[in-house]
């Protein structure tokens, strides 16, 4: 039997967005500090909730500046100008409020669990929780925290989203959740830095399809490296401003919070 090769959620995603400039790399470049703090954060958070214990924000705010006095970003505070350091100082809060707006006003299914989803031959691996509204008993949503990238239009899910949307339909139809008493399934987009979310509700069959293609390009021949011919590419799917969007049935709008 053929081992499976591992590649995480966010390996994948960099993978996609330009394959050729991955060529020769094992890993990605490094996060934005305020989501990498922010998740960490929010799994903290709910884990606490879980066990019947209810942080408050300043305990919540806390948490997050440990997270990110271990940054390389903080580390290197001396070398980056004072006011730009500040505003992410300011953002990181706004992330905290964030955070505490989401978790707090859903029901949390799942803490922040681990999957490992195969593909072809490829094993692709991620954490996310499962929340649900107090409002909408029978709708559950993987939660995806983002920042940046973002303007008011129509969302156009990565293939983070596409995974997390195939890896919850095997949590939702798994006997152990049944207990979950769900009707459908979506991934809520959400972002920490403005008063943004989409949620993410495609087709299963539209998602399979999608998670195979990425795992074909990753698994295929290598791409050659950059040079004159990437002028003469006829898809340019390397360009993100020329991004082709999926169908209108697997994307929904932006809305304010």
């Amino acid at each position: 039997m053929t081992e499976k090769r591992l590649i995480t959620e966010k390996e994948l995603l960099y993978r996609i967005q330009c394959p050729i400039r991955s060529f020769g790399q094992s890993t990605v470049q490094e996060e934005s500090p305020i989501l990498t703090c922010a998740e960490k954060t929010a799994q903290w958070l709910i884990a606490e909730i879980v066990d019947g214990r209810t942080p408050n924000r300043n305990q919540t705010h806390d948490r997050y500046e440990l997270e990110w006095n271990q940054t390389a970003y903080f580390r290197s505070r001396d070398a980056i100008p004072q006011k730009e350091y500040e505003i992410r100082q300011m953002q990181g809060i706004r992330a905290c409020r964030r955070l505490r707006d989401v978790i707090w006003r859903c029901e949390i299914l799942q803490p922040v669990t681990p999957y490992a989803l195969p593909i072809g031959d490829v094993m692709i691996t991620g954490e996310y929780a499962v929340l649900r509204s107090l409002r909408r008993k029978k709708h559950a949503f993987a939660l995806y925290l983002r920042h940046g990238g973002v303007k008011i239009k129509r969302l156009v899910p990565d293939i983070v989203s596409f995974v997390r949307r195939l890896d919850l339909r095997i949590r939702r139809i798994d006997a152990a959740n049944r207990h979950w008493g769900i009707e459908s399934i979506g991934v809520m987009h959400y972002w920490l830095t403005g008063d943004l979310s989409a949620e993410h509700r495609s087709d299963f069959a539209f998602a399979t399809d999608v998670v195979r293609g990425a795992v074909g390009v990753i698994s295929g021949f290598p791409f050659p490296l950059p040079g004159d011919h990437c002028l003469a590419c006829p898809t340019r799917a390397c360009r993100p401003d020329e991004l082709v969007s999926p169908p209108v049935s697997s994307i929904s709008r932006i809305r304010g919070n």
